[in-house]
C-alpha cells in the first residue's frame, strides 16, 4: 500500500507542474522578472511606449500599444512577440507600417534586453540618424532597416552586433554613406 502512496505523490506533484506550465507559469521562478503587468515585463512596456512617442502614427496603427488597462500586455501589441517562457519581448516588427514616421528612435529601446528581431522597414525617419545605441543590443540576430529614411551617417556601432544572422539595408536612403559589411559572416 506504501507503494501506491508514493505512486499518487508523484502523479499529484507531476499534474501540479503540468497546470502550472499549462497556465503558462513558470516551475523555476528565480528566473522570473516579478515586475510583470499581464505577460509584459513593466520595464519593457515602458521602454515599447517610450520608442512610439518617437513616432508620428496619424493613421493609429499602434492603437494596440497604450497604459490603458486593456492594453497593459505589450505582448499582444501589434508587432510585438514576447518569449513564452520569460515574457520578454523579443521581436519588435513593424515591416510595412509605412505610414509610420519617425521624429526619434528612444535610446529606451536598450531596455530590450532579450530582442532579437528589429524590423523597421518602410518606417520614414528623415532627418533622424539611426542611432549608435543599436549596437548595443546584444541580442540581436535580425535588423531590417530597408526601405527606410534616415539623416547622418550609420554608425559603425551595428558591428558589435555579434548575434547578427540578418541585415537588411536595401532600398535604404539616407544623408552619408552604408557601412562596410565585413563584420557579416
Amino acid at each position: 500500500m506504501q507503494g501506491h502512496g508514493r505512486c499518487l505523490k508523484l502523479f499529484l506533484a507531476f499534474a501540479l507542474l503540468l497546470v502550472q506550465y499549462a497556465k503558462g507559469g513558470e516551475v523555476d521562478h528565480s528566473h522570473r522578472d516579478t515586475n510583470v503587468t499581464g505577460r509584459c515585463i513593466e520595464r519593457e512596456r515602458k521602454a515599447l511606449l517610450a520608442f512610439k512617442r518617437g513616432l508620428v502614427d496619424k493613421a493609429d496603427l499602434l492603437s494596440s500599444w497604450g497604459s490603458e488597462a486593456q492594453k497593459q500586455d505589450c505582448c499582444r501589441w501589434v508587432g510585438v512577440s514576447c518569449s513564452n517562457q520569460t515574457g520578454h519581448v523579443i521581436q519588435v516588427d513593424l515591416h510595412g507600417l509605412y505610414s509610420l514616421q519617425g521624429k526619434m528612435i528612444s535610446p529606451k529601446l536598450i531596455e530590450l534586453h532579450y530582442l532579437e528581431h528589429l524590423d523597421l522597414g518602410g518606417i520614414n525617419f528623415i532627418g533622424i540618424p539611426v542611432p549608435d545605441f543599436i549596437g548595443s543590443l546584444s541580442n540581436l540576430r535580425y535588423l531590417d532597416l530597408s526601405w527606410t529614411y534616415f539623416g547622418g551617417k550609420f554608425p559603425s556601432e551595428v558591428g558589435n552586433l555579434t548575434n547578427l544572422q540578418y541585415l537588411a539595408l536595401e532600398a535604404m536612403f539616407m544623408i552619408g554613406r552604408k557601412p562596410s559589411i565585413s563584420f557579416l559572416n
